[in-house]
């Protein structure tokens, strides 16, 4: 036999159900739906070594590391991985993102990756793609910052890489006979 509830008990019930159902909602809104990431330990040296070497076989000089393109690097892995998307457009345009590192750039290029689980799966997937091997081989390039972050089981891809291929602004330099004209 089913009792019926009284107009206390279920109106308690549909309180304690709106409750429990925004408390829900308010869990899932935290962090705007954003994942938690967790950065990848990436050797850059060894990541410009490999590139560099890359270069070297096509012909062209080598890459360093920037410090101020690790940053930005980092910064936009994990905006990826925060939003589980790979995307060239998160959080900016790639000249206003390096801009906000403070890195004054001449010549400036981007390789986004998803989905590798290793520095050398990702430099291979770069070079047999067209557009990230052209960037690689960018005469006009001569410094590099690269993160990767992992984002938790569920996630689209799990890990997303970034690199950043830039060359820094050149200093004025004074010429003429008695320095007085500035050549860029």
């Amino acid at each position: 036999m089913r009792r019926k509830l009284g107009p206390v008990r279920s109106r308690r019930a549909v309180l304690t159900a709106i409750a429990f159902g925004l408390g829900l909602a308010a869990c899932s809104s935290i962090g705007g739906g954003k994942r938690s990431v967790t950065p990848i330990r990436v050797d850059a040296g060894r990541a410009a070594g490999m590139i560099s070497a890359y270069r070297s076989q096509n012909g062209l000089g080598p890459v360093r590391v920037s410090s101020k393109l690790m940053d930005a690097t980092a910064d936009y892995a994990r905006a990826m991985g925060a939003q589980d998307k790979i995307s060239h457009g998160i959080g900016g345009s790639l000249p206003k993102r390096v801009a906000a590192v403070g890195y004054d750039w001449d010549a400036l290029a981007e390789n986004l990756g998803a989905g590798y689980a290793s520095l050398e799966d990702t430099i291979a997937g770069w070079k047999a793609s067209a557009g990230h091997r052209q960037n690689l081989l960018s005469p006009r390039v001569t410094e590099i910052g690269i993160a990767a972050v992992t984002t938790p089981p569920g996630s689209k891809y799990r890990n997303y890489w970034a690199l950043i291929l830039a060359a820094p602004q050149a200093e004025p330099v004074l010429a003429g006979p008695f320095g007085m004209e500035l050549v860029r």
